[in-house]
């Protein structure tokens, strides 16, 4: 009866972990597919628009808010899934403190302290892709247009992959079980709190490689996808920081490649 109890718990847990998830990338592609369509219109009237008057685009708030809105599907879409085994193993946890008569509390309320973070992630990223628009940096199709700048994100990237931050936050996405051990709240607010933290951890842990949908299109769904997928290998398939360096250094030697050879319709 209790596996079975069990077995309910993580039943609610993948399920919500896979509705959410299908929801934001279902959101992602109808934004993508939207923006492909208007992309000869809209954009070519606006690079138009900037080219005879010399003078940056302005944002709307409605901007602001639309795009402050499609990053934070996407970071849901990216990183809730590499939060599941967590999720799980509070679950389970929660499930033992309640049959022992302790407090318990649900799951989702850690999984909003964790979606919280990467929202207010999200929220940054849409003011730096603001600023860069502003800037006349960023392609129509929402990519950096000067190799000095998609350098620099690529450099930071491969470099950030060796440093001890890093290492440190990776192993606390690597370890749900001491993460628990060491960082655990009593009650409600401190589900939130830890969940909070442990978002705080994977940002910490993804937010470079995240600047590489600057480099490669912010709504390039393949590169999504591969980041979504590297990140779950990254913090639950695998242990230890060797994933991390030699990602690394592929990122370098991208970066040194572009810096040697560029890309055709660049700006050096």
């Amino acid at each position: 009866m209790r596996t079975a109890v069990l077995s309910r718990d993580a039943s609610i847990v993948v399920a919500g972990v896979a509705g959410l998830t299908a929801l934001a990338w279902f959101d992602l592609a109808r934004i993508a597919d939207g923006m492909s369509k208007d992309a000869g219109i809209n954009m070519g009237m606006k690079m138009g628009a900037v080219m005879t008057m010399s003078a940056p685009p302005r944002w709307t708030v409605d901007d602001l808010l639309a795009n402050g809105f499609m990053w934070t599907a996407m970071m849901i879409a990216m990183m809730l899934p590499s939060a599941a085994p967590m999720l799980l193993l509070f679950a389970r946890v929660q499930r033992t403190r309640r049959a022992a008569g302790q407090i318990a509390v649900p799951a989702g309320l850690f999984a909003g302290g964790f979606l919280l973070v990467w929202a207010a992630w999200g929220w940054l990223a849409a003011g730096l892709q603001w600023v860069l628009q502003a800037l006349l940096v960023l392609s129509p199709q929402l990519a950096v247009a000067r190799l000095p700048l998609a350098f620099t994100f690529l450099a930071v990237a491969g470099v950030y992959q060796f440093t001890p931050l890093k290492h440190a936050c990776l192993t606390r996405c690597q370890t749900p079980l001491g993460f628990l051990l060491t960082q655990w709240r009593e009650g409600a607010r401190g589900a939130l709190r830890m969940g909070a933290r442990y978002g705080a951890y994977c940002v910490g842990c993804c937010w470079a490689l995240m600047g590489l949908l600057f480099v490669v299109g912010i709504m390039n769904m393949l590169w999504i996808m591969l980041l979504a997928v590297f990140v779950l290998i990254e913090t639950a398939a695998v242990r230890g920081p060797w994933l991390a360096r030699a990602t690394g250094l592929a990122l370098f030697g991208w970066a040194l490649y572009l810096l040697r050879s560029g890309l055709p319709g660049w700006t050096r």
